[in-house]
C-alpha cells in the first residue's frame, strides 16, 4: 500500500487555504463596506433633515459632518489603492 506523496499533501493544504481565504475580508473590502454603511446613514440623516415639521438637531448635523469627512478619507484611500 502506497502512502500519498508530499505533493498531494501540499496540494490539499493549498486547496484548504484557498477556500478559507475567500471568507477573510481584505482591507479594501472593509473600507468599501464601511463606506456603504456610512452612505446609508448619511442618506437617512439627510432624509430626516429635509422634513420641515421636525426641528433640526445639532447632534445629527455634527454626525453628518463626521460621516462626510470619513467618506472623503475612504474615497482617497480607495483611489490610492486603485492606482497601486
Amino acid at each position: 500500500m502506497a502512502l500519498p506523496g508530499i505533493g498531494t499533501f501540499l496540494g490539499g493544504l493549498g486547496a484548504l487555504f484557498g477556500k478559507g481565504s475567500t471568507y477573510i475580508q481584505t482591507r479594501v473590502e472593509k473600507l468599501k463596506n464601511e463606506k456603504k454603511s456610512l452612505e446609508k446613514e448619511r442618506d437617512e440623516i439627510e432624509k430626516i433633515s429635509l422634513d420641515v415639521n421636525k426641528p433640526q438637531d445639532r447632534k445629527k448635523a455634527s454626525r453628518l459632518d463626521i460621516i462626510i469627512k470619513r467618506i472623503d478619507v475612504i474615497n482617497g484611500l480607495l483611489e490610492n489603492k486603485a492606482q497601486d
